[in-house]
C-alpha cells in the first residue's frame, strides 16, 4: 500500500489482508484462542528486523490516537477484523522526535533498550509491520494481563523505488534484430539502478537486455541493447519485455517486442517492392489488352476504304491512370506511334523509365 503524509491532506486508505483482491477484500485480523471473554487490543507500527522497535510513522484511523490504535472487544467479536486503518509517514527530519513521543507514551512492546531505540540510523522508512497485543482483564476488571506480541509481515510502501509496483511507461521502438545489440530507449516509473532488468522472455527462453548501472538514468529511463535471440528465424517473431526486480522477483506487465529475421531488408522493403511490381504487370496486361483491341479496330476502318485511298499509316494516342493509396492521382501518357498495314506484324514493347514512371509502344514492320 502506499505510505502517506500528512500534508497530502487526504486519507491514508486501509491497509489490505494478506490475501486481499479487487475482488475479496480482506483485512489484518487476530484471532485469540482458548479465550472467550472481553479484553484490549493494542495495534502499533515496528521496524522490519529483529529486534523490533517502535517505528516512527503513525497508525490513523478509527479508535487511533497518537499514531497507535487501541481498543476494547467484547466475546461476540472472533476473530477480530481491523478495517479502516492506514499509515501516515513522518519526514526524515521528524524521525527522532517521533521515537521520543513513543517512549513518553511507553509504546515498546518488545522491551528494547532506549539507547538502542534512539539509534535511528538504520530506520527503513519505506517498510513497516503491525504488531498486535493482547491485554485480558485481571480479577478486579482491569486489562493487565498482557499475552505475547506477535508481528504481522512486513508491509511497503509501493511509493519507494525498492518496493514500488513496477511499470513500463514508453519505448522508443519496439522491433530490432534476431542478432541482438539494437539501442532501445525505455521509460518507466522509479527504479533502483542496483536492482533492476530488462527481461526478454518466450516459453522457456529467457534473457536479459544488456546494460550498466550508468544507464539508468534518474531511476526513470533505462538505455539498453538488447540481447541476440536464441536462433535464427526467417520471419519476425513476438516475445515478451518486462521489468523486474531481482531482491523480491517483482515483474512488470509486459510489452511486446517483435525479433526481425537477419537479412538487408529487415523491415520489409523487398516485399512492398514484390508488391508494387505485380500491381504494375497488372497495369500493363490491361494495358496491351486495351491496345489490341484499339489495334484491330483501327485496322478494320482500314480494310473498308477503298484500296487506292488506304494510308498504311495511322497514328495512336493512350492514356492510362494509376492511383496509390496516399498519393495524388498522376497521368502517364504514350507518345504516338506508326501502325503499319497488318496486324500479324505488331510487336508491343513495354518499358519502365522514371519519368514518366511507364511507357508501353506498338511497333509493326513489312515482312
Amino acid at each position: 500500500m502506499r505510505f502517506r503524509y500528512k500534508c497530502e491532506g487526504r486519507s491514508a486508505g486501509s491497509i489490505p489482508g494478506e490475501r486481499s483482491t479487487d475482488n475479496n477484500r480482506t483485512y489484518p485480523s487476530i484471532q485469540i484462542m482458548n479465550y472467550y471473554g472481553k479484553g484490549k487490543v493494542r495495534i502499533t507500527l515496528v521496524t522490519k528486523n529483529d529486534p523490533y522497535k517502535p517505528h516512527p510513522h503513525d497508525l490513523v484511523g478509527k479508535d487511533c490516537r497518537d499514531g497507535y490504535y487501541e481498543a476494547e472487544f467484547g466475546p461476540e467479536r472472533r476473530p477480530l477484523f481491523f478495517q479502516n486503518l492506514g499509515i501516515r509517514c513522518v519526514k526524515k527530519k521528524e524521525v527522532k522526535e517521533a521515537i521520543i513521543l513513543r517512549i513518553s507514551a511507553g509504546i515498546n512492546p518488545f522491551n528494547v533498550p532506549e539507547q538502542q531505540l534512539l539509534d535511528i540510523e538504520d530506520c527503513d522508512l519505506n517498510v513497516v509491520r503491525l504488531c498486535f497485543q493482547v491485554f485480558l482483564p485481571d480479577e478486579h476488571g482491569n486489562f493487565t494481563t498482557a499475552l505475547p506480541p506477535i508481528v504481522s509481515n512486513p508491509i511497503y510502501d509501493n511509493r519507494a523505488p525498492n518496493t514500488a509496483e513496477l511499470r513500463i511507461c514508453r519505448v522508443n521502438k519496439n522491433c530490432g534484430s534476431v542478432r541482438g545489440g539494437d539501442e532501445i530507449f525505455l521509460l518507466c516509473d522509479k527504479v533502483q539502478k542496483d536492482d533492476i532488468e530488462v527481461r526478454f522472455v518466450l516459453n522457456d527462453w529467457e534473457a536479459k537486455g544488456i546494460f550498466s548501472q550508468a544507464d539508468v538514468h534518474r531511476q526513470v529511463a533505462i538505455v539498453f541493447r538488447t540481447p541476440p535471440y536464441c536462433r535464427a528465424i526467417v520471419e519476425p517473431v513476438t516475445v515478451k519485455m518486462q521489468l523486474r526486480r531481482p531482491s523480491d522477483q517483482e515483474v512488470s506487465e509486459s510489452m511486446d517486442f517483435r525479433y526481425l529475421p537477419d537479412e538487408k531488408d529487415a523491415y520489409g522493403n523487398k516485399s512492398k517492392k514484390q508488391k508494387t511490381t505485380l500491381i504494375f504487370q497488372k497495369l500493363l496486361q490491361d494495358c496491351v489488352t486495351s491496345l489490341r483491341k484499339q489495334e484491330l479496330s483501327l485496322w478494320s476502318q482500314l480494310e473498308k476504304q477503298d484500296s487506292s485511298k488506304k494510308n498504311p499509316t495511322c497514328f495512336l494516342m493512350v492514356q492510362f491512370y494509376r492511383k496509390r493509396p496516399g498519393l495524388q492521382e498522376f497521368q502517364g501518357k504514350l507518345n504516338p506511334t506508326i501502325l503499319l498495314p497488318g496486324p500479324s506484324q505488331m510487336h508491343c514493347h513495354i518499358t519502365r523509365q522514371p519519368c514518366p514512371p511507364w511507357s508501353i509502344s506498338l511497333q509493326a514492320g513489312h515482312r
